[in-house]
């Protein structure tokens, strides 16, 4: 073992036996770079759904090893998507301020293996490629402006989003489409657009209000919502062929997920504007 004291190969052993477990017996690198241009030569690394990128470094010492904040940006910057958990004895955790640590280790978009006495490991904390983190302050600043109910459903997206970002992404874009369906249903009421627009589904329902008369002045607005539903709505069919298009992919879904809720914003905003409701459907 390069490098690893007994202690810290304990900790990578039961972590590799944990992973092998969970996804199956995939290839495992034991001190092996990844890429000649990414500086970091991590204990344990794998692949998962073909083009994600685990690394898993062992710390002695604590739940937040001071390598990952050394490499974090370097991570980001690297055209792969890479997932990164850090494996510590179970009781270190007990220790005074351990629960701030641990807080700033899930908030940075690390991952946790705990180890017992035994050498049993379990995952404490999950984790998504770094390029796809969203920060917990950052999604607070973005939820700010929406209204409760709105605010309520964009953050159960986001805990999908959390778990699987293309999840949640499809999530989110399933409550534009729902301000989009009781648009129309307001639309069709006052009679700026007719009911069998409505009816022909939210591509239709944006462009019968794009053409109204009433909406000349927030066309910007619901020109926005249309390319967001046709680009993100299918963003999880778009298998990507190499690392490079899965980075891509990656990197789309944080960018859609922000943006959506922007969008959602604005064509809410807009919505009110021409005397609509901008609410979103009653169940």
């Amino acid at each position: 073992d390069i490098g690893l004291t007994p202690g810290a190969a304990f900790l990578r052993d039961a972590a590799r036996q944990f992973f092998e477990n969970l996804y199956g017996n995939p290839t495992m690198h034991q001190d092996q770079q990844l890429h000649k241009d990414l500086s970091w030569t991590p204990a344990l690394r794998f692949t998962i759904h073909e083009h994600i990128n685990v690394f898993v470094e062992p710390s002695e010492s604590g739940p937040y090893p001071r390598i990952l904040e050394l490499k974090a940006n370097e991570v980001r910057l690297f055209p792969q998507p890479i997932s990164i958990y850090a494996v510590c004895p179970e009781e270190l955790l007990l220790g005074a301020n351990r629960g701030q640590e641990l807080k700033r280790l899930e908030a940075d978009g690390f991952g946790l293996i705990t180890v017992d006495a035994g050498g049993t490991a379990k995952r404490l904390v999950p984790t998504i490629p770094l390029i796809q983190i969203i920060s917990a302050s950052e999604i607070k600043k973005e939820l700010a402006e929406l209204t409760p109910k709105i605010r309520q459903r964009v953050s159960e997206a986001f805990e999908d989003y959390c778990n699987k970002p293309v999840n949640g992404v499809r999530s989110l874009s399933e409550i534009v489409e729902g301000l989009v369906e009781q648009a129309g249903r307001d639309a069709v009421r006052k009679e700026y657009i007719p009911n069998a627009a409505h009816k022909a589904g939210p591509a239709d329902t944006l462009d019968a209000l794009y053409q109204s008369k009433q909406c000349h002045n927030i066309r910007a607005q619901i020109g926005g919502v249309r390319s967001y539903i046709a680009e993100y709505r299918n963003l999880s069919h778009h298998w990507p062929r190499n690392a490079k298009r899965a980075h891509q992919k990656y990197s789309d879904c944080r960018h859609a997920f922000l943006d959506g809720i922007k969008q959602l914003q604005r064509f809410r905003d807009a919505m009110r504007v021409i005397g609509l409701t901008g609410n979103l459907p009653r169940p």
